[in-house]
């Protein structure tokens, strides 16, 4: 079993009327990079201010490196580092003057400031903007720094809120690929974003909140598979022949097929990866293949059917 470093068991929380958190429950095992799906005010901000504790819960259990924040603070998030959504940093001070003041709210000694400061503006591509004051950023340069504010305790579970919102799209792969190489240094990541692309290429696990309510959460592939509509394979011929079409059609693993010029799309069955069969059958009969691919839904396509359908089939 990977060890678990955040678990929220049963989160509620109210607005008045509004039910926020409804039951809310997920883990997060060491070395993950977890993402945090949802449509506006499902409730995404709403738990990461719940596990940070700046907002308390009305009923439920949240549990950082096994420790309760609203019991012990200080074990719970001496570990942690986040960047929020929009990040509203001290515009009067310059960006080694912004990470020094965070370096000291952690009680680093002045060593291990300097070097921290940097290492991490050079890590976000703020090296040449230290002395530049954080009112004279760009949107993007902001959200650099905070997520360089956010790593210089070195924490063990990082959480962020749309961390590159306002960057550009180099920059975006840039942290993409920053995010996804924590693991290796023992780093746990949770990210909330819209960017779903980026999602399904950075995270190991995702979890889905609709309405305050969770409607999965597990690892990626898990999600894809659990809400998948079908499987199917794009087949590209040299020709089109009935001989090909009628010997596919009969395999009792297909659905059924379509012709699309020198194409073919074979609906599967089941869910399974049969692309040697297929190969081997358009060759027996004659066929010229040029290509053959499986197809799985996108993040992006199963993120909107869960939202449509609710609950996994």
């Amino acid at each position: 079993m990977a060890e678990t470093v955040l678990e929220v068991r049963g989160l509620v929380k109210h607005y008045g009327s509004l039910k926020a958190l409804d039951h809310v429950s997920f883990k997060l095992a060491r070395g993950s990079v977890f993402g945090y799906l949802g449509p506006n005010g499902a409730g995404k901000t709403t738990t990461i201010r719940a596990i940070l504790g700046l907002v308390r819960a009305d009923a439920g259990e949240i549990l950082v490196n096994g420790f309760d924040p609203s019991k012990d603070p200080v074990h719970a998030f001496q570990g942690v580092g986040y960047a929020p959504e929009l990040p509203k940093l001290h515009a009067f001070l310059t960006g080694e003057e912004l990470l020094d003041l965070v370096g000291r709210l952690h009680r680093m000694s002045s060593g291990e400031r300097k070097r921290r400061e940097k290492e991490l503006l050079e890590l976000v591509g703020l090296s040449d903007h230290a002395k530049k004051k954080v009112g004279k950023y760009s949107k993007g340069m902001v959200q650099r720094l905070s997520v360089a504010q956010a790593l210089m305790n070195e924490p063990e579970l990082l959480i962020m809120d749309e961390p590159t919102i306002g960057m550009d799209p180099a920059a975006t792969a840039y942290f993409r690929d920053l995010f996804r190489s924590m693991p290796k240094e023992g780093k746990t990541v949770l990210i909330s974003s819209h960017l779903l692309e980026e999602v399904q290429k950075m995270c190991t696990d995702i979890g889905m909140i609709n309405r305050g309510r969770i409607i999965f959460a597990g690892g990626l592939d898990d999600v894809i598979s659990s809400f998948q509509d079908e499987w199917t394979v794009e087949v590209e011929l040299g020709r089109v022949t009935k001989a090909v079409t009628e010997a596919l059609s009969k395999l009792d693993f297909v659905e059924g097929l379509e012709v699309d010029g020198h194409n073919l799309l074979i609906r599967m069955k089941k869910e399974e990866d049969r692309r040697g069969e297929i190969a081997e059958e358009i060759v027996k009969k004659g066929g010229k293949l040029l290509g053959l691919a499986l197809h799985r839904s996108t993040l992006e396509e199963v993120y909107l059917r869960a939202l449509k359908q609710g609950e996994p089939r």
